[in-house]
């Protein structure tokens, strides 16, 4: 038995209808072995390691009256035929049809009864103009935020995968540390008891800690504005902040990560900075051919691991910080020096109370009622007229940058499929694999119907600040050349060294 953490929870109860929690993933693959179909290789594989990822094998059991989060439990049965499903796309099986069923899976919430996850093997895709030949196929993936975040699906992802063409051996379960424990009625309740007096204990233990990141919170606020009001200040409403429906929107688009890594270097900026920019121009056409852009700069709240290097569990283990991503400045390398700016100021911020930032927290009756508080979101429009924190969220996620093989087949595509929530109905995910940054843009279909738009635009945007940075960089050049170098004067004593 293990109890989720706050955390964790928090995603099980801001769950509703339309607001599903599940990350996922959508990997597209070259022609599997002969002989053999994508589905039926592709299967036995991930069932010959399926006991490798504790995830994949437990599910949920509440405490007792609700009064404490739940536990993971051992399933009795994982039945595959629920969890491993097939799907072909009808001809020509181009990538706008494997986006539209990507699309109506996602809106699919997983099953609590079962352990949280899903495979679906989609044969069929063969698109020429994007050199996808016949017998391509497409893997994709969901797992409830529950019990994996964007690290631990990277990890798992790196368990059912290989390295090479040939698959290795699964592990043996002697290997493997499994735990089946039973969790009767009174251990739950003497365990939620339990944890409700070791957070006071704690509490009072990690004061100290608390106020000095409050005085650093403090400090900083007064160093960085001439007004703490700025800092109070919501973001504009837009159409992303609002109450979202059930429906999903999906759009996907890649960049060449050595061009941007020789962006960010060329401005002196970071890999984040340069995405948060590119993304914020985006945003700016796509808001200006609605006539919709806000005089003020969008906020993007930016999810940060605080997993360490090695950690491979499955718990969430991520803090966030909000950043002005630049959408009231036109000039892209302008934004750029904008972005730079408010990250830097943004990460200050998060150092100030990283050490002490709640991955967990536990208070009586918790499951009831933040659950409660879900479902008055997703019953009313009170989110529609609050103010807005933030307008978008913006993830990178670190991926394989070795090519990754699913029984023999090359992964040539990594595209991650995250979550869109109530007052925030698009979310912007990018992962690295091998040479690519792919990009997975999420929405409410309601609010963001043509989300592929904006997709296209992020590539438009990074052609153009790519195109001004190099511009800089040839001027700048051209005046070095140009400029007169002074005559040295001799001196009797001078010399010369090798």
């Amino acid at each position: 038995m293990r109890k989720l953490s706050g955390m964790d929870a928090t995603f099980l109860y801001m769950e509703t209808n339309e607001t599903p929690m599940h990350i996922s993933s959508l990997l597209i693959c070259e022609p599997a072995a002969k002989g053999e179909t994508p589905y039926e290789a592709l299967k036995a594989q991930i069932v010959e390691r399926l006991h490798e990822i504790p995830s994949f094998h437990r599910k949920l059991k509440n405490t007792p009256f609700y009064i404490d989060h739940p536990v993971w439990v051992e399933a009795d049965i994982v039945d595959l035929d629920y969890h491993i499903k097939h799907a072909r796309l009808p001809e020509p099986g181009n990538l706008e049809q494997l986006r539209m069923i990507v699309q109506g899976l996602h809106s699919i919430s997983l099953d609590r009864d079962r352990p949280l996850w899903q495979f679906y093997i989609i044969e069929g895709v063969e698109d020429p103009k994007f050199g996808l030949k016949k017998g391509s196929f497409a893997l994709y993936t969901k797992a409830h935020h529950a019990s994996l975040d964007g690290g631990a699906g990277v990890s798992a992802m790196d368990i059912l995968s290989d390295q090479k063409p040939t698959p290795r051996p699964p592990l043996p379960n002697s290997q493997i540390r499994m735990i089946k424990e039973e969790a009767g009625f009174f251990e739950m309740i003497g365990s939620a008891y339990g944890r409700f007096a070791q957070q006071q204990l704690d509490f009072v233990k990690t004061s100290p800690a608390y106020l000095k990141a409050l005085r650093n919170v403090i400090k900083n606020s007064v160093e960085e504005s001439h007004n703490l009001l700025d800092n109070l200040r919501p973001a504009p409403k837009t159409r992303f902040n609002v109450r979202i429906q059930k429906q999903r929107a999906f759009g996907a688009i890649s960049l060449p990560i050595k061009d941007v890594i020789g962006v960010a270097k060329q401005t002196g900026s970071t890999l984040n900075d340069v995405v948060l920019a590119i993304c914020g121009g985006a945003l700016r056409r796509y808001l200006e051919r609605h006539n919709e852009l806000p005089k003020r700069d969008l906020v993007a709240t930016v999810p940060v691991s605080l997993r360490e290097v090695g950690d491979t569990s499955g718990a969430n283990q991520v803090a966030a910080m909000n950043c002005d991503i630049g959408t009231a400045i036109a000039d892209p390398l302008a934004r750029l020096n904008a972005v730079n700016k408010s990250a830097k100021k943004a990460k200050k911020g998060l150092a100030a109370i990283r050490d002490v930032f709640p991955t967990d927290y536990s208070f009586f009756g918790a499951p009831v009622l933040m659950s409660a508080m879900a479902q008055i979101s997703s019953r009313t429009t009170l989110v529609n007229h609050i103010p807005a924190a933030m307008n978008v969220a913006i993830s990178n996620v670190p991926g394989s940058r070795k090519p990754m093989y699913f029984a023999g087949s090359k992964v040539i595509a990594s595209f991650p499929v995250s979550i869109a929530t109530h007052g925030c109905a698009l979310n912007i995910t990018l992962t690295s694999y091998v040479d690519r940054l792919d990009f997975g843009l999420v929405a409410c279909k309601i609010a963001v119907p043509d989300v592929q738009d904006i997709a296209d635009d992020i590539l438009a945007e990074f052609e153009l600040l790519k195109t001004v940075v190099g511009e800089k960089k040839t001027d700048s050049t051209a005046r070095k050349a140009k400029k007169p170098t002074a005559k040295r004067k001799k001196t009797p004593n001078s010399t010369m060294s090798a």
